[in-house]
């Protein structure tokens, strides 16, 4: 007669069917989740930059002016279409207690919010693709950039020197 085995380590089989059934049913579920909460795929933005050089030799880069499109022809003669006026050079500028939205910041979608004007210096917050920030200083022209100091107008909390490259002037938050 054969010596009774030890069931120290023994499993019964329905016990691991149902633990792996769970896994398969919970993993189903946050699949589900990710699918149902995804966001729509939106096209990135593109900055395009006007580099507009002054008398002096030196150059800021601004963001490309808008420009109307074509009139439409009608039967009572062109009959211009609705446009946005074209901006100002003060409108493209940022100004002190002004506001800015972070664009063109392509494939990475975020910038760099700097401890100092610098791209050597600490990151102090990730800035992500049109997050929209307070102008608290600046301008300040270092390592080829022009810089401004940027606080988060909801918490104050998130700040930091920004490349005036990857930003254009908006009404508010």
């Amino acid at each position: 007669m054969a010596a009774p085995r030890s069931s120290a380590g023994y499993i019964p089989w329905w016990l691991l069917l149902l633990v792996v059934s769970g896994f398969v049913l919970a993993a189903a579920i946050l699949a589900g989740v990710a699918v149902s909460t995804r966001t729509a795929d939106l096209p990135r933005p593109t900055a395009t930059a006007l580099v507009v050089v002054s008398g002096d030799g030196g150059g800021q880069v601004l963001p490309t002016p808008f420009v109307p499109p074509p009139t439409e022809t009608r039967p009572g003669g062109p009959t211009p279409t609705v446009a946005e006026p074209i901006p100002t050079l003060s409108s493209l500028i940022p100004t002190l207690g002004g506001y800015v939205q972070v664009v063109g910041t392509g494939d990475i979608g975020f910038l760099n919010l700097r401890a100092e004007a610098s791209r050597s210096a600490a990151v102090n917050y990730l800035a992500l693709e049109r997050e929209v920030f307070q102008v608290q200083a600046g301008p300040v022209e270092a390592d080829g950039l022009v810089w401004w100091f940027l606080v988060d107008p909801a918490t104050g909390t998130r700040n930091g020197w920004g490349a005036q490259n990857y930003l254009t002037v908006v009404a508010g938050p």
